[in-house]
Formats: C-alpha cells, structure tokens, sequence
C-alpha cells in the first residue's frame, strides 16, 4: 500500500510539475499572443479603411466615366460640369477634388466647397503634364498615381484616373479624382489600438509621411530627419527584415517595451507601407485578465489530478496491498509469520476444515466456526484465516480432515461457501493449500465485500463483524445500523 501511494504521488506530482512548466510557458506566451492581435486588429482595420477608400474613390470614378461615355460632359459648357459633378463628392469626405481634361490640353477643376477652374495650355496650366493623365490614357482601367504635391491645394495626395471616349468631344478625355493624405491618414489614425500606440505611414524610398501640423507642412520627409526617435527604431528593424510577413515583434525603446508589426497598403506594389505599435504597458490588463484564467485552469487541473492520486491510492491501494499480501501469505515464512503474530483482527486460526478432533468425525458446527469467521472479515476490513493451526499457534494441518486428495479438500470448501455465504462471494475469497514444517495449511484471504454478507444456515441468516480477535454477531436491530453506516 505504501509503495502504492508512493508510486501514485511521485506520477501526480510529474504531472503537476508538468503542467505548473506548461502553465509558465503559454503565461507568458499569452503576452505575444494579446500583441500580435492588438497589432494585427489595428493593421486590419486599418487597411480595411483604406481599400474601402480606395472602392469609395474608383467608384465615383466609375461614375463620372459613365457620365462621359453617355455624352454629359463636354468642356465647353463648365457651368453643367458643376451641378452634374458636384454631387458626386456626396458624403465622401476623402475626395479633395476632380478633374477632366481633354488631349487639347483643356481642363476643368472642381472642389467639394463649389470652387471650380478652368484652364489650358495657353493660360499655363496643362493638365496633359499632371501624373495621372498620360498613364490613364494608356490603361483598361483606373490608374492610381504615386504620393505628389497637388497644384491647387499643395498637398501631399494621390490621384486615381480613367479614361473614356466623349462622343460629343470626339475624342479620348480623362477623368481624375484626388484624395488628400492628410485626410487619409487622420482616418487611419482612428483605427489605433490603444491611447498611447502609434500608428506611422512609410515608402520604400525611406520617406515617412507627416501629417499636417501647420497650413503645409503635411508630405513625405526622409527618415533620416524623422525627430521621432520611437518610429526610427521601429523603421530601422523593419529593414532588417522584421515584420515583412505579418510578423509582430518587440523592442526596447527608453526603458519601454514595445510591440511592433507592419503591413503594406497596396498588395499590389507594395510600396506604402503603415506600422502600428503599442507599449505593453497598454495591453497589461488584457494579458493580467489572460494568464488569470490560464493560472485558474492550471491550478484547477493539478487539484483535480491530486485529488485524483489520493482516490486512486484510497480505491486501489488495499486491493494492491491485499494482493501482495497474499503473495507472501501463500509461502511457509508468510504462514508462520502470522502464526507467530497470533490471532488479532485481521488473523484467526481454526484447527480443522469439518473434523471434530474430539468425536473424531466430521461435524457441521466446526465447518459454521469457521465460515462466520470468513463472513466476519467479509463484513469488516478483510483479514486471513489459517485452517489447520490450533487456537495456541501449534501447526496440525488439515490431514487431521482426512480428505482423498487436495482436490476433494478445495472442493468441499468451495461448496461450504456457495452454500452458507454465497457463490457470488468467491470473488473475495481466495483460498489456497500451502505446505509448512510437513504439513498442509488452508490459507483463506478475505478481502472486504462492498456489499453485506450474511450466513445462511438451513432458514436462519445471521451477520458476524470483527470485533478483535473475534467474530461477533450483531443482532437485528445493530446489524440494520452498521450496515447503513457502513463505509
């Protein structure tokens, strides 16, 4: 039983052990975890407001282009241009501007406020030069320019452009929207993922984009005059190769740490790029609320798994102990060393299996002695019966019962069982034959029976318990109470 217990403590406390390092790892795993989706939710909305923009900006393209194509936009008539364009800006705040201009070097200028421009090439103004109108006449589809400097408002912005033929021009025009990246960026902004993090917007080139702190100021400026010494550090691990695939890290900066991760803007060339960090200190509540939980669970599964041991020792330990037990039980030295304990709780010595030694026949009251002993450890904790030893320890063997051989002996006692206690009680009683000092003891290992045994002699039934080195039967009304509290 000892060993048992040991053996189930040292496996619970492996495990425990095992699980406590599990539980360490992921806690601090869930640190990078809660980074890696505070940074990759930021990147995402983020991005998604920026394809939405760019959906939102190619479909009044789209729209304007539909115009052109069906003979509603002619150069000569600006005043028709305004109310049939200037809806279009709708409540899309991003479109700073639109323009169509003809291959005569013709334009026409119109801003969401109602102020509109024409001009030409003669007056000084050819919009054939602007970065959008070539590229757009030699694409299928809609062109989106690269980061410039508008003409009118300057700033810093990006221009999306189509082509299409005007029937009643008779000839190919180009329409163009403009969308600032100060107004971009600002809505950008709003998809940070915590008071304190930053959100930065980059080119490949190495110029980071500053939004506009005063009338002009806004655009790209190169990195290496960047003040911020927190984006510079973030940008400079970027071009070692850090956070190009969604990967999310962390650096030091000032005594604090903070996460880091990058996405492109454009899938396509990806050339702007958008950094978003946060200082872990910001997300320390999440991740508290996290390891919490994981803790609890780890705590939770080492109780269980001990409670579980301590059950496992309690429910199989003394089966385990009655079978080693009997192992030893069933040699000479384990006989003689219970006889040399003398009888007790858990031993008894009975001279013969059914011989009366004083009438020298077989009597039914010697084989009832020793059955309510059997019954009795039954009923109580288990115990071991000697058959062949006198009540003194002196070791007579069962040759004094005269049996033909050692099966008609097991048989007999099989019989005795199945009548007085019944068949179904076989399986926790083991009974073997062992030789000692040349003779033959009768070893009965009782183990204790989950449910009530009673004696059955003709009509009668009677309950025996171990009560010392004794078998007491209970009357009614105690057996009845002993049974209902019977663990």
């Amino acid at each position: 039983m000892r060993r048992f217990s040991r053996d189930v403590a040292v496996v619970a406390g492996a495990v425990a052990l095992l699980v406590a390092g599990g539980v360490v790892y992921f806690a601090l795993q869930v640190k990078r975890d809660v980074s890696e989706q505070y940074i990759h939710d930021a990147a995402t909305r983020a991005a998604g407001a920026f394809h939405a923009m760019q959906d939102s900006v190619e479909s009044s393209l789209m729209q304007i282009r539909a115009y052109g194509e069906s003979g509603l936009i002619s150069l000569s008539r600006p005043d028709e241009l305004k109310k049939l364009l200037l809806p279009v800006f709708g409540q899309k705040t991003l479109l700073s501007g639109i323009s169509i201009a003809d291959a005569r070097g013709r334009s026409y200028f119109l801003q969401p406020d109602g102020t509109e421009r024409m001009a030409s090439a003669a007056n000084g103004f050819d919009a054939r030069s602007r970065p959008w109108y070539a590229p757009a006449l030699k694409s299928e589809g809609i062109y989106w320019t690269e980061q410039y400097r508008f003409h009118t408002l300057r700033q810093v912005g990006v221009t999306a452009s189509v082509a299409f033929d005007a029937p009643e021009e008779k000839e190919r025009m180009v329409a163009a929207v403009d969308v600032l990246l100060p107004d971009l960026y600002r809505k950008i902004r709003e998809m940070k993922p915590g008071a304190h993090s930053e959100i930065f917007i980059f080119r490949r080139d190495e110029l980071l984009f500053l939004p506009e702190e005063k009338e002009g100021t806004s655009g790209f400026v190169p990195m290496d005059s960047v003040t911020n010494a927190l984006v510079g550090s973030a940008h400079k691990l970027w071009e070692k190769g850090r956070g190009g695939d969604g990967e999310v890290f962390s650096f030091l900066d000032k005594g604090m740490v903070w996460w880091c991760g990058f996405q492109p803007l454009e899938n396509a060339r990806r050339n702007v790029w958008m950094g978003v960090m946060i200082p872990e200190s910001d997300i320390v509540g999440d991740v508290g609320r996290r390891r919490v939980l994981l803790l609890v669970f780890g705590l939770a599964f080492i109780l269980v798994s001990t409670g579980g041991a301590v059950w496992l020792s309690r429910r199989y330990g003394r089966a385990l102990d009655d079978t080693q037990s009997s192992a030893i039980e069933e040699t000479e030295e384990g006989v003689l060393a219970l006889v040399a304990g003398g009888e007790n709780r858990k031993v008894e010595f009975k001279s013969t299996l059914r011989m009366n030694l004083h009438t020298k026949k077989p009597g039914k009251e010697i084989e009832l002695a020793w059955l309510k002993g059997v019954a009795a450890f039954l009923n109580t904790d288990g115990g071991t019966l000697l058959l062949g030893v006198t009540d003194a320890g002196e070791i007579t063997g069962l040759e004094q019962d005269v049996f033909e051989n050692e099966d008609k002996c097991r048989l007999h006692f099989k019989n005795l069982v199945a009548t007085h206690i019944g068949a179904e009680m076989s399986k926790n009683i083991r009974f073997r034959l062992v030789p000692v000092a040349g003779k033959t003891v009768g070893v009965v290992r009782c183990s204790r029976s989950s449910e009530p045994v009673f004696l059955k002699n003709g009509n009668k039934e009677a309950f025996y318990i171990r009560n010392g080195p004794s078998s007491d039967e209970l009357p009614v009304s105690k057996a009845i109470n002993y049974i209902k509290h019977r663990k």
